[in-house]
């Protein structure tokens, strides 16, 4: 499992020219209770899940934007991804933004995406929906 994941970050470091040697690309890893408090401010909560994994239950008032794609059973990256979220943000590159995924390994990747392309206030949920969020008494849709 670490040959492949370790496969897919030099792929995508090469596809995106990020350079993942570095600790971080974006603002920080936060909690869920902290992004949460963040959103009630005005941030932006995306959850870069697939749509199938958005659909069953996802945080409330979050916005789906897949980092990959489910195709034949695989996970295909999403190259318009930056576009989708810079769309989203009106351009506004200082916007906040909070990244959740199941359990904060995808965020982590688009974080350091959004970062490398200039977004200055990514937060990552570190422990993500799964062991973060659901596990709290934050607001839920399905």
């Amino acid at each position: 499992m670490k040959k492949i994941l370790l496969s897919i970050m030099i792929m995508f470091s090469t596809i995106f020219a990020v350079d993942f040697s570095q600790d971080t690309l974006y603002k920080a890893d936060i909690d869920s209770q902290t992004a949460y408090n963040l959103q009630q401010k005005g941030a932006i909560l995306i959850d870069v899940r697939t749509k199938r994994e958005f659909e069953f239950a996802h945080p409330k008032d979050a916005i789906n934007i897949p980092i990959f794609y489910e195709k034949f059973g695989q996970r295909v990256l999403n190259k318009d991804f930056v576009e989708q979220v810079d769309y989203l943000v009106k351009s506004n590159m200082e916007k906040e933004i909070i990244l959740i995924c199941r359990s904060g390994s995808r965020t982590k990747f688009a974080a350091n995406i959004l970062g490398q392309e200039g977004f200055s206030n990514i937060y990552n949920i570190k422990n993500g929906f799964a062991y973060d969020w659901s596990k709290t008494q934050l607001p839920i849709s399905k």
